[in-house]
């Protein structure tokens, strides 16, 4: 699969990065070799392939409910609040 610049440029306008043309380009030509390294995985033959073992289970801790903080003593250590919330600056705009 060959990995187009203006997919590349529409993810990232997505993800608001700002990218040159040059950029665009190297980045299309890097995907698309990770994409097709990906690829040619699917042609190994299954029986070169080693039984994989199930993994552990991951050790949890008990889900128990604990105390947390009151909103009184949150927002007094927060840097700007404002009717009982935190303030924080926008990150995502609508350009």
């Amino acid at each position: 699969m060959k990995v187009e610049r203006d997919l590349v440029a529409r993810v990232a306008r997505l993800s608001a990065l700002e990218l040159g043309p040059e950029e665009e380009a190297a980045l299309a030509e890097q995907l698309t070799r990770i994409v097709s390294h990906f690829e040619a995985l699917r042609d190994i033959p299954d029986a070169l392939l080693a039984e994989a073992a199930d993994a552990p289970p991951s050790p949890l801790r008990a889900d128990e409910a604990a105390r947390g903080l009151s909103a009184g003593v949150a927002l007094a250590n927060a840097p700007e609040s404002a009717h009982g919330h935190f303030v924080v600056p926008r990150v995502v705009s609508r350009d």
